[in-house]
């Protein structure tokens, strides 16, 4: 009787071992959710990637936003927002998320708040129709002085890429300090057209 609760308890731990094994090939990090779409920061290949997982009554899908380069969660993706809106009868998802990156040497510190905003049609095919990246970063530098010894701090806001703004019909503006697009949704081609 004894040997065979031993030989149980082996069977029961050498079990729960190898399904732990199995489950840490797939490991995923779940940023948020909405309707039957999830984001998740998932490990495939070794490497780790931003995606959204369709769960179609149990059979799931992944969609791949983007491949991570660091590994540290500090500078990951956060404030993953997901929501979906039909325009000229056509539904389509919004995903918006901020990534903080910092660089930093002896002479020079930067914090860089880098915006991602997407429009993706999931209806037939998972295709972006429309992607957009602003980066603000600020600044600190430490400058020497002409050939003196004597140094300042230097501080300065650096701006690249367009503000994204999503209007209540559903129209896309990408603006900077000096310029403004609009597009418009275009049922025929399932892009964003410039408006004219």
């Amino acid at each position: 009787m004894k040997n065979l609760v031993i030989a149980l308890l082996i069977a029961l731990v050498s079990t729960t071992t190898f399904a732990q094994k199995g489950k840490t090939a797939t490991s995923s990090s779940s940023l948020a959710s909405f309707e039957n779409l999830k984001a998740e920061i998932i490990s495939e290949g070794g490497k780790q990637k931003l995606a959204i997982i369709i769960d179609n009554a149990g059979k799931k899908e992944n969609v791949i936003l983007k491949e991570l380069t660091t590994k540290d969660k500090a500078q990951q993706p956060t404030n993953f927002k997901i929501s979906s809106f039909t325009v000229s009868g056509v539904k389509l998802y919004h995903f918006t998320y901020t990534e903080n990156i910092k660089t930093e040497t002896k002479l020079k510190k930067e914090n860089a708040l880098v915006t991602t905003n997407e429009i993706w049609d999931f209806s037939s095919t998972k295709v972006k129709i429309l992607g957009n990246i602003q980066t603000v970063s600020n600044i600190k530098e430490i400058k020497q002085l002409g050939k003196s010894a004597a140094t300042e701090t230097v501080e300065k806001t650096r701006r690249e890429g367009f503000e994204f703004t999503l209007t209540k019909d559903y129209e896309v503006h990408l603006s900077t300090k000096n310029q403004l697009n609009k597009y418009k949704f275009n049922p025929q081609t399932r892009r964003y057209d410039p408006k004219k």
